[in-house]
C-alpha cells in the first residue's frame, strides 16, 4: 500500500507520522522544535527511518505556521519560528527524497485533514476552525481545497470582532483571535481575578483556559461569567464565518473545543440570534474529531488530496 508521510511544524514541537489512504498514522515521533538547521537535521533522520521500513512513499506533506509560500514551497517568517526565515523546506526534502513535497499553512492543512478523514467526509462546503493559544481557519469550497493567492486564505482569527477591544498581535484591535483564543481567555480570567479575591481562580499563579473551564464546572462565579463571555465571542466570530461562507458544515479544533459541552448551547444561541436566517439553516457546528493527530494527518492529506484532483 502506497502511503504519505506527513510533517507537522508547531512552535515548541515537530510531529512526523507515517499515513495510511485511511488516515491512519501508522508511525509516528514527536520532537523539540529547534532551528531550522537542527530541525531539519532531525527531521531527516526519521524520514530515512520511515523510508527504510517503507518504500512505498507516495509524497510528503508538511504543515507550518504561516506566513509561507505554498508555490515555492518556502517557510517565509513565522512569528513563533523566528529563526526560519525564508527556508526552502519543500525543495531541501524534494532534492533528497526525489518524491513530491508540499508545504501549506498548518490551519489549511488541518481542514483538508478533517474533510478527508474526520468530521467533513461527503461535505462540499467545509471550514475548521482551531481555537487554542490563537485561531485559524481552513477551508474546502464547493468540494475543492481552498488556500487564496498564497495559501494564507481563512485568516479567520484576525478578523475584527470588537474595534475598541484588546490590540491584537497582528497590531489590530478586538480581533476574534485576541478575544476568543484560549489564550484570551486566560488573559481576561488573569485580569478579571484581580477584583475578585473570592474566586477559586485567585489561587493561581498562572492561570490557563483550562483552569477556568475547570473552576466553572465547580460552579465558581467568576469563572462561569469568563466561559459565558467566551462563548458570546466565538458565536461572534463564527457567524461572521456563516454570513460570509455560507458553508454546510463547521467543525472546531484546538484545546478549547476539548471543554465543548461547556459553551456548545450558548454559542449556537449566539449565532441563532446573529446569522442571517438563510445561513444558519444549512449550517451545522460541530466538534472536529481528529484531535491530537489533525496535525499530522492534515499535512499528510496535501498529497492525497493531490493525488485526487
Amino acid at each position: 500500500m502506497v502511503n504519505a508521510i506527513g510533517i507537522d511544524i508547531g512552535g515548541t514541537k515537530t510531529a512526523i507520522g507515517l499515513v495510511d489512504r485511511d488516515g491512519r498514522i501508522i508511525f509516528r515521533e514527536v520532537f523539540a522544535t529547534k532551528g531550522p538547521d537542527e530541525s531539519i537535521r532531525e527531521m531527516m533522520g526519521i524520514i530515512d527511518k520511515i523510508i527504510e521500513n517503507t518504500r512505498d512513499i507516495q509524497g510528503i506533506g508538511v504543515g507550518s505556521p504561516g506566513p509561507i509560500d505554498s508555490k515555492k514551497g518556502v517557510v517565509v517568517c513565522p512569528p513563533n519560528l523566528p529563526e526560519w526565515r525564508d527556508i526552502p523546506l519543500a525543495d531541501i526534502l524534494r532534492d533528497r527524497y526525489g518524491v513530491n513535497v508540499l508545504l501549506n499553512n498548518d490551519a489549511n492543512a488541518a481542514a483538508l485533514g478533517e474533510w478527508l478523514f474526520g468530521a467533513g467526509r461527503g461535505v462540499q462546503n467545509f471550514i475548521y476552525i482551531t481555537v487554542s493559544t490563537g485561531i485559524g481557519g481552513g477551508a474546502v469550497l464547493n468540494g475543492r481545497f481552498y488556500e487564496g493567492e498564497n495559501a494564507n486564505a481563512l485568516e479567520v482569527g484576525h478578523a475584527t470582532i470588537d474595534y475598541k477591544g484588546p490590540r491584537c498581535g497582528c497590531g489590530n484591535y478586538g480581533c476574534f483571535e485576541v478575544m476568543a483564543s484560549g489564550t484570551a481567555l486566560a488573559r481576561f480570567a488573569r485580569e478579571a481575578v484581580e477584583g475578585c479575591s473570592d474566586s477559586i481562580l485567585a489561587g493561581y499563579e498562572n492561570i490557563r483556559a483550562e483552569d477556568v473551564f475547570e473552576a466553572a464546572k465547580m460552579g465558581d462565579p467568576l469563572a462561569v461569567r469568563l466561559v459565558d463571555d467566551e462563548a458570546l465571542y466565538l458565536g461572534v466570530g463564527l457567524t461572521n464565518v456563516i454570513n460570509s461562507f455560507n458553508p454546510e458544515m463547521i467543525a472546531i479544533g484546538g484545546g478549547v473545543s476539548k471543554a465543548w459541552d461547556m459553551y456548545y448551547e450558548k454559542m449556537i444561541q449566539v449565532i441563532e440570534e446573529r446569522a442571517l436566517p438563510t445561513n444558519y439553516e444549512t449550517v451545522q457546528v460541530v466538534r472536529a474529531k481528529l484531535g491530537e493527530d489533525i496535525g499530522i494527518v492534515g499535512a499528510a492529506s496535501l498529497v492525497y488530496n493531490l493525488s485526487m484532483e
